[in-house]
């Protein structure tokens, strides 16, 4: 059996469902999404991080850099140590974007904090894994809203976190299903949520489409659904990740098919397809005050 720190218990223990009749209190994410989507606007989302030659994966550094290239989302990856600290990693292994080996499950913190980041093409850098919290303090000086994809946390561990730490203005949570949605929406039907394109089953879930933005996947864009899904006050979201080739033709095609966050590995390709930093903040300003 696995044991639970205290301090997760006392955090679980805070975070209750709200009731149906409660008020719900959008987070600034969503609220600003509407706005994307009245205004034209389409807004970057980093996968992993936005990595590049000598930035890893999932780190700070990389992170750093993505506001003053007018990116406002970065995509990363939540896991859970033995010990119960919430840190940044993709793999359930140490091997491909770590200095260590083997496998990340019972190890604590300790053990790795320990370790050194390699970029993606395998040259070790001076990262180090961060943990969450480090990942919002940065959030908090940068302005960028981190889109928390959960790899070995629970909703409720997650929404607890997120309440404790006063985050619900600088994140969006990844729900790959309809019930992972609606726990999320059960313990706060507010807070922005990535979601699967099955409008009719999350609303029998309980998920609040108003806090919520469509999730269409990585394949071929269909701008007349996008467009179908907007006028119904719907925000949508694409990976660029397969299609991705060195042009601006992927980020320009997806602008036009008024998608409001797109979601991209070549952050500095991206960013000049649609403007450039200067460009992207304007708008960002312009929906986040």
């Amino acid at each position: 059996m696995r044991l639970v720190p205290i301090a997760a218990i006392a955090l679980l223990a805070a975070c209750t469902p709200v009731s149906d009749d409660a008020p719900v209190d959008r987070a600034a994410p969503a609220i600003a999404m509407d706005c994307f989507r009245e205004t034209g606007a389409s807004m970057l989302a980093a996968h992993r991080g936005g990595p590049s030659e000598g930035y890893p994966e999932n780190a700070l550094a990389s992170l750093g850099r993505l506001s003053d290239l007018g990116v406002l989302y970065a995509e990363i990856d939540v896991r859970r140590s033995a010990d119960g600290v919430l840190f940044l990693l993709h793999d359930d292994s140490l091997d491909r974007t770590t200095s260590g080996t083997g496998p990340i499950d019972g190890l604590t913190w300790d053990d790795l904090s320990r370790l050194r980041l390699d970029d993606n093409d395998g040259y070790p850098t001076s990262s180090q894994i961060p943990t969450l919290i480090d990942a919002l303090d940065l959030a908090r000086s940068t302005d960028l809203i981190l889109n928390l994809d959960l790899k070995s946390v629970s909703a409720e561990e997650i929404v607890a976190f997120i309440h404790q730490q006063d985050a619900r203005d600088l994140v969006a949570v990844i729900a790959y299903t309809v019930e992972d949605a609606a726990a999320i929406h059960a313990l706060d039907p507010g807070l922005l949520l990535s979601v699967p394109n099955d409008r009719q089953a999350l609303r029998r879930a309980g998920v609040n489409l108003e806090a919520s933005y469509i999730w269409k996947g990585t394949g071929p864009l269909d701008p007349r659904a996008d467009t179908t899904l907007g006028n119904l006050g719907l925000e949508t979201s694409v990976g660029l990740f397969r299609r991705e080739n060195g042009s601006s033709d992927p980020y320009l095609e997806a602008r036009d098919a008024n998608i409001e966050l797109i979601a991209v590995d070549d952050v500095e390709i991206a960013s000049r397809a649609l403007g450039g930093g200067a460009v992207l903040r304007e708008q960002i300003n312009a929906c986040t005050p």
